[in-house]
């Protein structure tokens, strides 16, 4: 629901340090007030079970519609400076209040408890001193015993009422310790009933023995206080130590979003190959059809048919990545089809696709025009025994024209096609017998996959099993809904009563029939916390099967200011944040990662997709223009942001004046391929808050651009000087400035002058330009909030710049050719991404870094290019002591030995030698113990990889491409010698030549 994202964008517009002072009147500090109440009553309306989520969905369409007419009220306000009617925003805030009753009368009928609770409850009221049986001891024990005993039995019942306050507010415990909080849950829950059955044991034998003896001994519980008070403590010690560290407004102190940026994820995030559950048999039996033997070796067409989240592409994926399957043929390739299909991006995908032994898939691709791509693909695989995947089917006619770049050349090929349509399935296998129907995971299977998704490795608590087993047969055995309903799972409190809510949602969704997996992904999004749904709907603007770069996700996500900010970290790691958490939930999946195991690029299951596009559409969050002809639904004219799939519509008559009619839009997002010819813009949106046209070329710089006093965003294409009313966005936070052809003008900045006033700014990026001169009177800190300053050149990256820009993380320099260079970076101290790159290297002339060579400490990512270092000032870089990944290219460092100092390179991950003329290299574990991945293009005279590499346990990858021989049998070799040692058998081994 868009409500809670409406709330904290207007909060943010109308925060005094964001809102005009000049324009701030009574009534706008008094609707300040009103929403910031609001946003904090919906914070509270968590979990939303089934009594009241139809009532929860209905106020919440309720409130976005206000606080959008309140928005939109507020920013005409700023830009004429005057109120349509004096009382339009009294009725807004009359019209709020008794939302917000509304919304509070909810929040308070949330019960929110933990598992111990009813335990504790019980065991408080047991030890009630007003109501506890000690005082017929009283007569029969020593006056000091019986103090002691009386004395006991009050401090255990202090203590226990400790526990039941921290109880109550570890309830709101962020999900970052969730596992945390379950653990204690659980021993607290064990602590108290055992102290129960304890209390009524001892009653029992109190009773037996005053039948005995007429000088009865205090119950064994009585006995055992002390110790139990002991066990009871240390758990009260634990829970109040979580109930301290959390905040109602932030996550606590240690949660990894409160610590630096460059060391804020230690969690490696790369893809890993899915475990196959419950798919073994379907496995085996593709497996064995792809690599048959037959009298007819013609092309075969192997389909897989079954319902969306069936497990069709997972099963393809496995068999693609296959050894035994990749090593029988000479060439493979892989390409997703989807609904809004364009004929050019199929081919252009599948093409840069294509692997051999020989050949990386993609290098191929950088020599080839687009104009003949599907010649291309026809050509690479002509005379070759391939493998091609062709994925997600949806249409007779698109396989027509996929087929015919598929040679039939009778050598055993095999096409593996993934569909949902029966039709299409038998329709392309054509004249072959074989066909694969996905079916539904047994409920053994199921349920083994649902508690690998929710507890990985660990058992299911015994308390939830039965629970559990029934969530797991409400799945209906598609392993999309079980992952996501999972990923759900995984990220709450796990109570016995919430997992009951999800047990009942299921059970409903489970009476859809074929339709029960919609209803399940609808469950999920409908359990989102209101902080994720804006960011789960922001993912239906993009194409399908997009891989979404994080980076430019994330600043757009901050940019629109649906963000919550918190005093702990900046918003972008806030951002960073709700994405793991899509990702936890498995309702974003991780297309791509950084050489460290960062996210690099993100993705969404065509299914989840429809579901977000829906729901987009529902909320007024983002209608989306996919093609000429496309049914606008009712109320299109009120949505809020507007995504483009293809640039080419807007140039259109009919669709330009339809996409126009939504004037309250906020956002512009060109989804589409770049768009190589100039286009004409015409734009009548002044609410703009993000404008994304990096995918677009201006022919000349649109004047209307520079009235749009709301932008936070922009990005685009064009060749030009940037006018000096660019300074007219006040609130620009990102700038983005492709140039195409790429045109380097040296001695010249694109940007104006005027730029060093817009301290808004966070991220700048352009093609290789200057920065303008510094001003040389100044009064504070020019960019105090820049984090990213890339493709900017080192002489004018003057130490004066550099101090005033103390925040940066990311800095990317060039210089055109060797000589001495200026490098100040001991003026950000908090820098963790540099790249330097020499334009024009030239081989034996070195770069000479003034005053000295000096990266910070905080570096994590170092990439330097055409630099030609003597290997002897690698000291300076083995010695950062947070350096994960580090590239050197083309002639970055010279000379034929490299030979590290001891205890150097200590958290190194990734390492990249590209085109250097290193002969001997030598080194050990004690340099590279953490090394995992190790790549080596085109290092001709490289004799062998050191010999000791051995030892490193951490290795995962060794990939050669273009690497002497000796290169290439040295990485064999330490793979065999790892292998008989019975160590690292997880090292793989890659190498391209050309001169095989």
């Amino acid at each position: 629901m868009a409500a809670y994202a409406a709330i904290v964008s207007l909060v943010q517009i109308l925060h005094p340090d964001q809102f005009p002072l000049r324009l701030r009147t009574p009534e706008i500090e008094s609707l300040y007030n009103k929403v910031i109440s609001l946003q904090s009553i919906l914070e509270k309306i968590f979990p939303i079970t089934k009594n009241i989520r139809q009532q929860v969905i209905d106020l919440n369409g309720r409130i976005r519609e206000a606080i959008y007419r309140a928005q939109d009220e507020v920013e005409s306000f700023i830009i004429k400076h005057s109120l349509s009617s004096e009382h339009i925003l009294k009725e807004i805030i009359e019209e709020i209040d008794p939302l917000a009753v509304e919304a509070d009368k909810i929040a308070s009928s949330i019960k929110k408890e933990m598992v111990s609770s009813s335990a504790v409850d019980s065991l408080t009221k047991l030890l009630n001193p007003d109501s506890f049986p000690v005082d017929h001891l009283e007569s029969q024990l020593e006056s000091s015993e019986y103090e002691k005993l009386e004395s006991d039995v009050q401090c255990l019942y202090e203590k226990i009422c400790s526990l039941q306050s921290c109880l109550d507010k570890i309830c709101a415990a962020p999900v970052s310790i969730t596992v945390e909080v379950n653990e204690l849950d659980i021993q607290i829950k064990a602590a108290a009933e055992d102290t129960i059955k304890s209390f009524h044991s001892s009653q029992t034998d109190s009773d037996a023995s005053e039948s005995e003896t007429e000088d009865p001994t205090p119950p064994a519980f009585l006995q055992d206080l002390q110790e139990i008070t002991a066990n009871i403590e240390q758990l009260a010690e634990k829970a109040q130590k979580i109930a301290d560290s959390i905040n109602e407004d932030h996550p606590k102190a240690q949660d990894p979003l409160s610590e630096n940026a460059q060391q804020s994820s230690k969690r490696d995030f790369r893809p890993k190959k899915k475990r196959i559950i419950g798919q073994k048999e379907d496995f085996e039996k593709l497996k064995e059809e792809i690599l048959k033997e037959k009298n007819d070796s013609r092309r075969e067409v192997l389909p897989i048919v079954g319902l969306p989240g069936s497990g069709k592409t997972t099963l393809a994926r496995s068999l693609y990545e296959e050894s035994s399957i990749t090593d029988e043929f000479e060439i493979h390739g892989w390409v997703t089809v989807t609904q809004d299909y364009q004929l050019g991006e199929i081919f252009s995908k599948l093409f840069h696709s294509l692997e051999t032994k020989g050949q990386k898939k993609g290098e191929a691709a950088q020599s080839e025009k687009k104009e003949n791509l599907q010649d291309a693909v026809y050509k690479s695989l002509r005379k070759k025994k391939y493998v091609v995947v062709v994925d997600d089917m949806w249409s007779e006619d698109v396989w027509d024209k996929v087929k015919s770049s598929f040679p039939d050349d009778s050598n055993g090929s095999r096409i593996v096609l993934t569909t949902r349509s029966n039709e299409i399935a038998k329709y392309a296998k054509a004249s072959s017998d074989f066909l694969h129907r996905m079916k539904p995971l047994s409920l053994e299977h199921s349920w083994e996959l649902l508690t690998l998704t929710v507890f990985e490795e660990d058992p299911c608590p015994p308390h939830l099993k039965d629970i559990g087993w029934e969530i797991s047969k409400n799945c209906r055995g598609l392993p999309l809904s079980l992952t996501v309903i999972g990923g759900l799972l995984s990220q709450e409190n796990k109570t016995e009563e919430y997992w009951k809510n999800i047990q009942g949602d299921t059970l409903d969704a489970a009476a859809k029939g074929d339709e029960a997996y919609v209803e399940i992904l609808f469950l999920s999004y409908n359990h989102l916390p209101g902080k994720l749904k804006g960011c789960f709907l922001y993912m239906g603007a993009f194409q399908e099967d997009s891989e979404i770069p994080v980076t430019k996700l994330i600043r757009l996500w901050v940019a629109e200011g649906f963000l919550k900010p918190s005093s702990l970290q900046i918003v972008e790691e806030v951002a960073n944040h709700n994405l793991e958490q899509l990702i936890n939930r498995n309702l974003l999946d991780i297309r791509k990662s950084t050489s460290n195991g960062q996210i690099k690029a993100c993705g969404m299951h065509d299914t989840l997709r429809e579901l977000s596009v829906k729901e987009c559409g529902n909320e007024k969050f983002f209608h989306s223009r996919r093609k000429y002809v496309q049914t606008l639904e009712e109320g299109t004219n009120t949505q809020r942001r507007i995504s483009v799939h293809r640039n080419i519509l807007m140039c259109l008559e009919q669709v330009h004046n339809s996409v126009k009619e939504i004037a309250f839009a906020r956002t512009i997002l060109y989804a589409g391929a770049h768009h190589h010819h100039p286009l004409p813009f015409c734009l009548t949106f002044d609410r703009l808050r993000v404008l994304d046209a990096f995918t677009v070329y201006f022919i000349e710089f649109p004047d209307v651009i520079l009235q749009l006093i709301h932008l936070s965003y922009l990005s685009l294409t064009y060749n030009g000087k940037l006018p000096s009313k660019l300074s007219n966005l006040e609130k620009l936070q990102v700038l983005i400035v492709r140039q195409h052809p790429k045109i380097i003008f040296l001695g010249t900045s694109i940007l104006p002058d005027e730029i060093w006033g817009m301290t808004h700014l966070r991220h700048l990026l352009f093609t290789e330009s200057d920065l303008p001169k510094i001003p040389s009177q100044r009064n504070s800190i020019l960019l105090a909030n820049l984090q990213t300053l890339s493709n900017v050149s080192a002489a004018s990256c003057t130490k004066e710049v550099l101090e005033n820009m103390p925040n940066l993380t990311k800095l990317a320099m060039w210089t055109e050719s060797p000589g001495p260079v200026g490098l100040y970076l001991d003026q950000v101290k908090k820098l963790v991404s540099f790249k330097f790159t020499v334009l024009k290297p030239i081989p034996k002339k070195k770069v000479e870094f003034m005053p000295e060579l000096y990266f910070p400490p905080t570096l994590v990512k170092l990439r330097l290019s055409g630099c030609s270092l003597p290997w002897e000032v690698m000291t300076v870089i083995g010695q950062l002591p947070f350096l994960e990944v580090l590239k050197l290219r083309e002639i970055a460092f010279e000379g034929g030995n490299w030979s590290p100092k001891k205890r150097e390179f200590v958290q190194l991950k990734f390492l990249l030698l590209e085109y250097l003329d290193l002969k001997k290299w030598e080194a050990d574990h004690t340099h590279f113990r953490n090394l995992e991945r190790l790549i080596m293009r085109h290092c001709y005279e490289l004799e062998k990889i050191p010999e000791k590499f051995v030892n490193l346990g951490c290795l995962e990858l060794i990939e050669l491409v273009d690497c002497s021989p000796g290169a290439v049998n040295s990485a064999e070799e330490v793979k065999e010698s790892l292998k008989k040692r019975g160590i690292n058998t997880k090292l793989k081994i890659h190498t391209y030549s050309s001169w095989k």
